[in-house]
């Protein structure tokens, strides 16, 4: 019999070291999804695998429960496992360097598809996580962009701050839109 999406989920949880499993639980406590509330504690603090990630599914539907399963392991810096489930669900395979892809004619690819990408982007609040995380934001700069209400809002006044930016901290952009967005991204660069 196939294994389902939870199957393979629960497999990824079932294989984090017990400590980095509670640090995912912690984590996705306090994710903050689009219009879903998050998971509250007493639902997942003495949960195993197989519970969490029914919880996942049920809070988040399916295939946006995958996504946010993949989101956490990525922040808690269980990245292999995020690469893993990942790669067994189809979703996207990751790559350590930009594509060759990102530019052409001299001009990346953020500011090639400039208007697709305020228009279509849908998992903007990860990306944000990330490129604050690294620095490539300042603290008020994701504050600014995050007090914005709609995705295409957040993308708008992200922008902003694109504008400065120089090829490695585009490229970062672009590898977490590819991650949180990938068949967004690659209908861009097919096209």
């Amino acid at each position: 019999m196939a294994q389902t999406p939870w199957d393979k989920l629960v497999f990824t949880l079932e294989n984090l070291p017990q400590e980095r499993f509670k640090r995912f639980k912690e984590k996705l406590n306090k994710l903050e999804v689009d219009s879903y509330k998050p998971i509250p504690w007493s639902q997942l603090q003495d949960k195993d695998a197989g519970d969490v990630a029914n919880r996942i599914i049920s809070n988040y539907t399916e295939s946006v429960g995958i996504n946010v399963a993949l989101r956490v392991l990525h922040s808690i810096g269980e990245k292999e496992a995020c690469q893993d489930l990942a790669k067994a669900l189809g979703i996207f395979q990751h790559t350590e360097q930009p594509m060759e892809t990102d530019q052409r004619d001299g001009q990346h690819f953020v500011d090639r598809h400039r208007a697709a990408l305020i228009a279509r982007v849908s998992l903007i609040d990860p990306v944000l996580d990330e490129l604050l995380g690294d620095g490539t934001l300042t603290q008020e700069q994701y504050d600014t962009v995050r007090s914005k209400g709609t995705c295409q809002e957040r993308m708008r006044q992200l922008y902003d701050c694109v504008r400065a930016w120089g090829k490695i901290e585009k490229d970062k952009f672009y590898q977490y839109l590819l991650e949180e967005n990938g068949p967004l991204v690659r209908d861009l660069e097919n096209n």
